[in-house]
């Protein structure tokens, strides 16, 4: 993967983070104390942000940096790994009672995969 594509990658996740959060870029720029235009340049995937720089705008978004900057190995995982940080990032923003709820359906539902999966592997 070159640079480019890395920063895109980047750019995409912290733009699909700040939208599942209902934030405008001018809002996160706010937060983040960078420029909006910065924060635009960013999320297109043209700048070269400083690893500071990535750290307010994750700081801004309440995100570990981690969750803004992991890539996932193959490009076929990229949408789920999105998609489950966008999910993880609005599970966080709930209480400690809903977070509760939240992990226990998850966990609920991941058992009920399992338990299928298993079932189908016996009949084969």
């Amino acid at each position: 993967m070159d640079m480019t594509e890395l920063l895109k990658i980047i750019g995409q996740r912290i733009k699909l983070v700040r939208k599942s959060k209902k934030i405008s870029q001018e809002q996160m720029a706010e937060l983040a104390g960078l420029h909006p235009t910065y924060i635009s340049h960013i999320e297109r995937g043209k700048v070269n942000a400083s690893l500071y720089s990535y750290y307010m705008v994750a700081k801004a978004l309440k995100v570990p940096l981690s969750e803004i900057v992991d890539i996932p190995a193959k490009s076929k995982d990229k949408s789920f790994d999105d998609k489950l940080v966008a999910v993880i990032g609005l599970a966080k923003e709930l209480d400690r009672n809903r977070q509760a709820i939240f992990l226990s359906v998850a966990q609920g539902a991941l058992n009920g995969i399992r338990e299928l999966t298993t079932r189908k592997a016996t009949k084969s």
